[in-house]
């Protein structure tokens, strides 16, 4: 294998570690980013720190604004991906757990095969994939197994219902603009591209933010270092370094196997509690666990095989 080969694979290896990891991270730092802000404010100082970061990086590089087609295409993705797909799922932890969100955005690999019809041929001839696929959902409802089954009180149930509902139709969004990000890029640069992404992700945001009020019962007063901190780890770890990384990795493989995020990032999760806040890992979340990266394995197993996605044109 050449040397070319080999540093291609580890970009690849490495990639697929940030949005495993960094991802997984994330359903903690929403919680504690909630303690001091409203969902869709957050959402949008998120995107926005991000956003100019990435804006800036790329005018600091002399690549200019972008043409208006452009920036119609990556206000688009802002619209479908971020605000539907994250804006949502910020939302949605405020009346179900963390864990629980994870198991729904865990429906994304099927989401993917579903709406992936460029992909059809390779997923539906692909028993590794086909076999991963049902093995990872099914390794998510065990290691979740308990707290699925635990009663709800009445109170609850119509919020939990309408936010799961809405983490849901969150995933179908984020796919269906991944996908259509994927086909029909905006010209310019990644950097560039994410940047503009995520401040018009950012703008909507802030006037869904506006529409539903947030800002009458919201005073920074009650902010704290703490929740500024999880809003900061959003935004450079999880809208920065991750979405780079996924946002490559959608041009480099079919996106049923970059989906398999959604399968690690609930184990990460489940680790994280047990390392920082002690919680306990039974013998079925274990289980659960294994069978999980198993999939993970079977979905990637002949990845080296496989064809790297064709560059659309723009």
């Amino acid at each position: 294998m050449s040397q070319q080969a080999l540093s291609h694979r580890f970009l690849i290896i490495l990639a697929f570690l940030c949005i495993y990891v960094i991802w997984g991270t994330t359903y903690l730092a929403i919680v504690v980013g909630l303690e001091g802000f409203p969902p869709f404010l957050m959402a949008s100082i998120r995107f926005l720190v991000a956003g100019l970061m990435l804006v800036g990086y790329s005018l600091f590089k002399g690549e200019g604004f972008p043409k208006k087609s452009s920036l119609v295409k990556n206000a688009f993705i802002g619209l479908v991906v971020l605000a539907g797909g994250q804006g949502l799922l910020i939302w949605s932890e405020q009346h179900i757990a963390s864990g629980y969100a994870s198991v729904l955005v865990a429906t994304l690999p099927i989401w993917f095969v579903v709406m992936d019809k460029k992909h059809w041929k390779l997923y539906f001839s692909n028993p590794y994939i086909l076999s991963g696929v049902a093995l990872g959902f099914a390794g998510i409802i065990i290691l979740f197994r308990d707290k699925l089954s635990e009663p709800l009180p009445a109170a609850q149930i119509h919020l939990q219902l309408v936010a799961s509902v809405a983490v849901l139709f969150g995933g179908m969004c984020w796919v269906m603009g991944t996908l259509y990000h994927r086909s029909r890029p905006a010209p310019g640069t990644l950097y560039q591209n994410l940047g503009w992404q995520l401040l018009c992700g950012a703008v909507i945001c802030l006037l869904i933010s506006l529409s539903m009020n947030e800002l009458d019962t919201f005073a920074w007063s009650q902010t704290n270092l703490t929740s500024w901190s999880a809003v900061l780890y959003l935004s450079v770890a999880g809208s920065i370094m991750a979405y780079i990384a996924y946002t490559w990795l959608l041009n480099e493989m079919p996106s049923a196997i970059v989906g398999t995020y959604a399968y690690i990032n609930p184990v990460v999760a489940v680790f994280l509690g047990w390392l920082l806040v002690g919680e306990v890992i039974t013998t079925p979340q274990m289980v659960g666990m294994l069978i999980i990266l198993v999939s993970a394995v079977l979905i990637n197993l002949n990845r080296g095989k496989i064809k790297p996605v064709a560059k659309a044109k723009a």
